[in-house]
């Protein structure tokens, strides 16, 4: 009777165990799952986060790309220095300043604040019966301070010379006009350079290079963020 007894009380207890080890794996699996969840919750903001910084960099980006290059206009490839006029009108452009630099010729920009020469030439032989205008201001602070000024008239030679003596080193803001045959007027602006590089320069502006170290850094950053995210998740994946 005894024997029987403590068989039975035996049976119960190691199934009591069993019972217990099964609600403990059970337990273990939920909160596994639980870690799992709550890691593919926190790998998913994550990548959504990195998404979100790296559209904020493009628009960053963008913005500063657009506004360093809002005003360049010409076309400097091979050397061409061409300012075009609407669709089918161009014009070339030399720059001079004779006192410092004899015989050189300069196109978006001078390096020397002293008197300066703007030569424009036309690409296209009807020009000259059209009435052009020409203008330059500096821009201080973005507030354009008028220079030097020719009104609309027409250039039978087919060149227009400005001359202008420039206030400081820094950017400034050159408009030419043209009427047509109906005696509409197209206009074109383009931006200046004394004594500092401009876009079309061979070496890259001040903006330039902030655009080329955001692009860089964007570049590095994302890079380490989805190493991180790779090691936490093989981490995550060990466990």
């Amino acid at each position: 009777m005894t024997d029987v007894l403590n068989d039975t009380l035996y049976k119960t207890s190691r199934g009591s165990t069993n019972l217990k080890l099964k609600n403990l794996n059970i337990g273990k699996e939920i909160n596994i799952k639980f870690e799992l969840i709550a890691f593919k919750i926190h790998y998913v903001k994550n990548i959504g986060n990195f998404r979100m910084i790296i559209k904020i960099i493009l628009t960053m980006l963008l913005f500063v790309s657009n506004y360093a290059f809002s005003h360049g206009n010409i076309d400097n490839k091979d050397g061409a220095c061409t300012l075009n006029i609407g669709h089918e009108r161009s014009i070339h452009l030399s720059a001079y300043q004779p006192s410092t630099h004899e015989g050189e010729v300069f196109c978006q920009g001078v390096p020397d604040v002293v008197d300066t020469t703007i030569v424009l030439d036309f690409m296209e032989e009807d020009s000259k019966g059209f009435a052009f205008a020409f203008s330059i201001g500096y821009m201080n602070n973005e507030v354009l301070e008028p220079l030097s000024s020719l009104p609309f008239q027409l250039y039978p030679q087919g060149s227009i010379l400005l001359n202008f003596t420039p206030q400081a080193e820094g950017k400034y803001r050159a408009k030419v006009m043209y009427l047509d045959k109906e005696g509409h007027d197209t206009s074109k602006e383009f931006d200046f350079y004394i004594g500092e590089l401009g876009p079309n320069s061979r070496e890259p502006s001040s903006t330039q290079q902030i655009v080329k170290w955001i692009f860089i850094f964007m570049l590095v950053f994302g890079g380490i963020y989805l190493v991180y995210t790779k090691r936490v998740n093989r981490e995550k994946g060990e466990l």
